[in-house]
């Protein structure tokens, strides 16, 4: 229901526009199947049989004699032609306007619910899933909405203009196409379940073909290094030939109901002949009444050729909505609350919280506190939750017991609110295809270059810029390719520095700047007293005494307290003392 109501809403700015083509296909097709009547009021007025229409009665009335008659009918039929070709224009301007608009809307309004999932729902589907998602899912939908929506439209008006004429004449005749159309709609209704599961089969291939070139070309220079290109193609090679396969099946299924239906078809204008043929001898019927009949039976029958492509086109929207549907069913950021207040206190606490991930406990009931401006050190080992720890203090985990920012719970803050007061630093941020200085401005695009400058050299990055050829204006290309990790870092932390948070934290941020450049950032960092909330976590534990506080993470549970007071627990004097040497040759 979601994604009906996402339709829906996609819409509603076209409404007016909607109104305008219902009501100018009804006249396009009602003009259409009154041209056949048109024409077999002229036959019948030739051959003087008995015929009766009021409309065209007070046409042909102002005429006098044969020629008169014939040119009347001429020209009635040239302005009804005339009006079904300006319709059929507007109607078409109208269509093409409410498509562009409406696919606009559901494309942004997808993007929107991507971007706003949470950290969990995000990183639990494939990137390949949502770029299908937002992509050729919506193309299904709204290219059936723009073709075959618009053809079945046709179909039902002209058989229910053409039943209408045709009660007028003779049911017995119109009984044959009737007949006819019931055993092709029973057809359509087989090939359709048949092919659907095909469809969700191809539509199956399609993803995995999406997941395996998004995994290539994110792993490229590793697949290159260990000589995998074989390996993968015949990976690949084998996921297209099951496309190919199904593919094939569809080709072949649509070949046999298309040829059905066409034998079918040819048997309606030879029944409608013979049995009219006889009628007439009866004298039940006129020969202008054969031919609206044919007429009417051709164009209803013959629309039933094309349904083959309607069918597919409608298990492809079935399958892209079921997914759309399922990607609107993931949960979103600040679904249940959306609590906008100011922050005036920055204490953070943690009182007895849990952090689970996908159904594992990370860390348990964890107590500590971090006052405004403290220099807070997070440390651990691998995999001990550092990490996580801070990311569901930005909102990216869900937690029990309490977690507050001031004196307010953070699930009941809206996420906005959170990040607006506390910048997370991770790793390995993302960098723009750019400019470094259109990178490093993203945050604040009308800084003045000076100031950009400053920033880079308290981070230590002015100089390595300086060096390039075009400086501040050189591209680093996909991911920051162009340069180093480390510099690819400091750039990172720069551009954090445009715009100071009242709560900073680092993430491991400078594990791949080198030894000097890590000192001196380090040391800038600590000397910015009052400003800000540090908050820094590393592996590198021999910087603890430098902190105001110490939080060790260590078997799900969390010990909190100065450099001297955690040298009284055991585990962490033993991992101080062995890393200690080192530490100190770097940072003394």
């Amino acid at each position: 229901m979601k994604f009906l109501k996402t339709i829906i809403s996609s819409l509603k700015h076209t409404k007016i526009l909607t109104l305008i083509f219902f009501v100018l296909s009804i006249l396009l097709n009602y003009l259409t199947t009154y041209i056949p009547v048109i024409i077999q009021y002229f036959i019948d007025v030739i051959l003087k049989q008995n015929t009766q229409n009021e409309i065209l009665d007070k046409i042909v009335n102002i005429s006098e004699g044969r020629v008169s008659f014939i040119l009347t009918i001429c020209i009635t039929l040239i302005i009804v032609q005339l009006a079904i070709i300006i319709f059929t224009y507007l109607r078409n301007i109208t269509k093409t306007k409410i498509i562009q608009e409406f696919g606009a809307n559901l494309k942004l309004k997808l993007f929107k619910h991507i971007q706003s999932l949470t950290y969990q729902d995000f990183y639990n589907n494939s990137l390949a899933d949502l770029v299908q998602n937002s992509s050729d899912d919506v193309n299904n939908i709204v290219n059936f909405i723009d073709t075959q929506l618009t053809y079945i439209l046709d179909i039902v008006l002209i058989i229910i203009f053409a039943i209408g004429q045709l009660i007028n004449i003779d049911f017995r005749l119109s009984s044959i196409m009737i007949f006819l159309s019931f055993f092709i709609i029973i057809s359509s209704i087989i090939y359709c379940k048949k092919s659907k599961v095909i469809i969700k089969n191809r539509i199956e291939m399609q993803r995995k073909l999406y997941s395996k070139m998004n995994d290539n070309f994110n792993n490229a220079k590793f697949i290159k290094l260990n000589n995998l290109q074989e390996k993968e193609e015949k990976e690949f090679g084998k996921i297209l030939d099951k496309s190919i396969e199904f593919h094939k099946q569809m080709v072949k299924m649509d070949t046999s109901y298309k040829l059905g239906v066409e034998n079918i078809v040819k048997f309606g204008p030879p029944c409608i002949f013979i049995l009219g043929a006889y009628l007439y001898m009866l004298g039940s019927i006129t020969i202008g009444s054969i031919y609206v009949t044919l007429s009417y039976s051709n164009r209803v029958t013959k629309s039933f050729t094309d349904i083959a492509t309607i069918i597919e086109a409608l298990n492809l929207f079935r399958e892209s909505y079921s997914r759309l549907e399922n990607l609107l069913n993931l949960t979103t950021e600040d679904e249940k609350s959306k609590k906008q207040i100011i922050l005036e206190n920055k204490t953070i606490t943690f009182k007895n919280a849990s952090i689970k991930v996908n159904g594992t406990t990370i860390l348990e009931n964890i107590n500590f506190e971090i006052k405004e401006n403290e220099k807070v050190m997070v440390v651990g080992s691998t995999g001990s939750g550092k990490s996580i720890l801070l990311k569901a203090l930005v909102g990216f985990y869900e937690y029990t017991g309490s977690i507050k920012i001031g004196n307010t719970e953070i699930r009941d803050l809206n996420k906005s609110i959170i990040r607006e007061n506390i910048c997370l630093l991770l790793q390995d941020s993302y960098l723009f295809s750019r400019t470094i200085a259109e990178n490093i401005k993203i945050l604040v695009p009308y800084m003045p270059n000076e100031e950009m400058i400053n920033i880079s050299k308290f981070f230590a990055l002015d100089d390595d810029v300086q060096k390039l050829k075009d400086g501040y204006e050189s591209k680093i290309g996909k991911k920051g390719i162009a340069l180093s990790k480390g510099q690819r870092q400091r750039l990172v932390l720069v551009r954090a520095f445009t715009k100071t948070k009242p709560i900073m934290i680092f993430d491991d941020s400078f594990s791949a700047i080198d030894r000097i450049n890590k000192k001196q950032i380090l040391n800038n960092l600590m000397n910015l007293e009052d400003l800000f909330t540090k908050i820094i976590i590393t592996h590198d534990i021999g910087l603890a005494p430098n902190f105001d506080k110490v939080i060790y993470l260590n078997n799900k549970s969390a010990t909190i307290g100065t450099h001297k007071q955690l040298l009284e627990n055991e585990t962490y004097k033993k991992i101080y003392e062995l890393n200690q040497d080192k530490i100190e040759e770097e940072y003394v």
